[in-house]
């Protein structure tokens, strides 16, 4: 039975993850090579670097052109006549206690176009040259065999034209990176101290780099072992020092002496580890832990680019019998958090201050966990704010379903005793607690609408001011009613906390829209009211939602650094109800008025009117026209006028008393919940 090179070749999948494991198949087998000869500290692997074009997307990388071809050489073992059979066998086991597979050279050829190799070996008392192509389409071919005049161990393995275009941009990487990542893969080997020297030259720019140096800012911290079922699996934990932009603690799964795929985030599997470790010189540290057993040598893809291995247990009727990725993190995380328990403890500290920071500065509708450690410390550290929002959003949730259900589950049990009676307190109590958490977190809404209110009548830089809509749909939106918005979607507690209770609200709509009188005057704010209160704040009234009509407010608001209505520029002889009075002559003396559903609106003479007028500033000649024209000052700095006959209330408040009513109004509030 044949089995074509290229068959097999098509057969394997590589991802921009898997860019340099053609080259990293190479150097393990060279690693090899060089275990099987005793050649003392003159071992050597040399990798020579050809480069092609800059990649397609270059900002994605390091300004580096991609690589065209490699040449990987070594002075081990070479192409003897035994080793020559087992490259020309697919799955040759000539080194299956090493783990080779006999692959390696199959992944190779799914990312270069050929392989050309020449060895020179010592075989049979003579010293030997061997010479051919490897490709998918004619395989081993243009073969030369005939003694070497070398007299030394040479192999040269000369990969071909990079053509896989799924890995060529990723390869444009500098000799630097590579050298990472192949001391990753190969730190098995260092480990085991089989290690030869390896030696990365870039050809166009001569840059050197060598793996070996790279294994000395790493320490070999503890080798620990774990069990999980049958299978033994040991971890080397080895710590190195936190240098450029590394951020994270990896786990690297191994089989067969070789990391296999990419590092795992540690913190992924266990959120402790977050942040670095610190010794006690203050040198900060991150973990590589490698990860081997023969588990993982059995479930290894032959391509040697993953496992197959599930993530996680499925818990239906087929439950896969199979260790899983997640119960070997699991077991992986708890040795670690064993190992580094101080380092633990001081995170997890280090992340309950932070979180309670977030709380009670930004989160306040969740201060009640804040004095909670084991909640805090069920949350992962180093989270962004929005995440941290998820999770404790989600925590209440769950919290306050549960505090729901057992009351009623007490109310439905009516098993009133000692015992019971202990558990409901606990639980009212809980949800006291949530209670006023959510109203935290109404209030906190509230502060911020505040905040923007004041910088709304702040002037510019330009000395310009916000336009008279921009305060008006802070409030409530312009040219809508109360049925087509919903409560959280207007602020008229701004101007007085009974407001949402009026049985109609309309914005800047024509009285024609709410009644069937034919006007074009338009009211900022239009409010009809069932019953009203005496007056007690500088916007203040009740309001009910049956019966007949019993009173009507109307709001005008004036621009943010505009004076009031003014005839001329230097004109103040004018009333302040000029502003108002036309809007309730226009329900007083209409006929047949009806609101926007239709429904007939009374009112009367002696229907209480409230009418509020809402300015920046008023001049000094102004006010004092006015009040030679009836108008008083309240308690509270506003200007006020009754017209008995009309039982009408007019009532001129500047932008500044009614931030300073609101924020008066609030403080209380405010004090305890973000104060302390």
């Amino acid at each position: 039975m044949k089995l074509p090179v290229k068959n097999i070749v098509s057969e394997i999948d590589l991802r921009p993850n898997d860019t340099f494991l053609p080259l990293f198949e190479c150097v393990v087998n060279s690693i090899i090579s060089l275990m099987q000869i005793n050649n003392g500290s003159k071992k050597k692997i040399q990798i020579q670097i050809e480069r092609g074009d800059h990649p397609t997307n270059p900002e994605l990388f390091d300004n580096q052109k991609t690589i065209e071809s490699i040449k990987i050489i070594d002075n081990g073992e070479g192409f003897t006549s035994v080793n020559l059979e087992s490259f020309d066998t697919a799955y040759s086991h000539k080194n299956k206690e090493f783990g080779c597979k006999g692959v390696g050279r199959f992944t190779i050829l799914a990312a270069f176009e050929k392989i050309e190799i020449e060895s020179h070996y010592f075989e049979n008392n003579e010293w030997k040259m061997i010479r051919f192509d490897f490709d998918p389409e004619k395989e081993i071919h243009n073969k030369e065999i005939g003694k070497s005049d070398r007299k030394e161990k040479k192999t040269i393995v000369h990969l071909r034209n990079l053509y896989n275009h799924s890995i060529k941009n990723s390869s444009a990487r500098t000799t630097e990176f590579i050298a990472e990542e192949l001391m990753n893969h190969c730190l098995i080997y260092y480990l085991s101290g089989d290690l030869p020297r390896i030696e990365i030259f870039d050809i166009d720019s001569s840059e050197l780099s060598v793996v070996n140096e790279k294994y000395e800012n790493l320490k070999k911290e503890r080798e620990r072992s774990f069990n999980i079922g049958e299978y033994e699996f040991k971890c080397y934990i080895t710590k190195t020092e936190k240098a450029n932009n590394r951020k994270n603690h990896y786990s690297y799964f191994c089989a067969n002496s070789r990391v296999v795929g990419s590092g795992r985030n540690l913190a992924k599997s266990n959120s402790l580890f977050m942040y670095p470790i610190s010794d006690n010189n203050g040198r900060n540290y991150f973990l590589d832990v490698y990860l081997v057993s023969d588990f993982l040598n059995k479930k290894v893809y032959s391509s040697r680019n993953g496992f197959a291995i599930p993530y996680e247990r499925d818990l239906g009727i087929f439950s896969s019998e199979s260790i899983t990725y997640e119960e070997i993190e699991n077991s992986l995380a708890q040795i670690l958090t064993n190992e580094y328990n101080s380092y633990v403890k001081e995170t997890q500290e280090k992340s309950n201050i932070i979180l309670k920071e977030y709380i009670l500065k930004e989160a306040p509708q969740y201060r009640r966990y804040a004095n909670k450690p084991e909640i805090l410390s069920s949350i992962p550290p180093n989270l962004s704010d929005e995440k941290k929002e998820e999770y404790l959003f989600k925590i209440s949730y769950h919290d306050r379903k549960r505090i729901e259900k057992n009351i009623q589950e007490f109310i439905n049990k009516k098993e009133i005793n000692e015992e019971t009676i202990q558990v409901i307190k606990k639980e009212l109590a809980e949800k006291t607690s949530s209670d006023i958490d959510s109203l935290a977190d109404y209030m906190f809404r509230r502060r911020a609408i505040i905040d923007i209110f004041k910088k709304f009548l702040e002037a510019d830089t330009n000395g310009s001011y916000k336009l008279e809509e921009d305060i008006h749909n802070l409030i409530f939106p312009m040219g809508v009613t109360q049925n087509e918005i919903d409560y959280d979607s207007h602020n008229l507690w701004i101007l007085d906390e009974r407001f949402a209770t009026y049985s109609f609200i309309a914005s800047d709509k024509p009285i024609t829209r709410v009644s069937q009188k034919k006007s074009r005057s338009e009211p900022d704010l239009l409010m009809l009211d069932e019953k009203p209160e005496m007056f007690e704040n500088p916007i203040s009234f009740a309001s009910s939602p049956s019966g007949e009509l019993q009173s009507m407010v109307i709001f005008e608001f004036k621009r943010p650094g505009e004076t009031a209505h003014q005839k001329s520029k230097n004109d103040y002889r004018w009333e302040f109800s000029e502003l108002i009075e036309k809007y309730f002559d226009d329900f007083l003396y209409g006929q047949d008025k009806k609101n926007y559903k239709g429904r007939h609106v009374i009112v009367h003479t002696n229907t209480p009117k409230y009418g509020y007028v809402i300015v920046d500033v008023i001049p000094p000649r102004l006010e004092e026209y006015n009040k030679g024209r009836g108008y008083r000052k309240t308690p509270f700095g506003t200007l006020f006028k009754i017209y008995p006959d009309l039982n009408m209330h007019i009532e001129v408040i500047t932008f500044e008393q009614l931030i300073r009513a609101v924020e008066t109004r609030h403080a209380p509030f405010f004090d305890k919940l973000f104060m302390g």
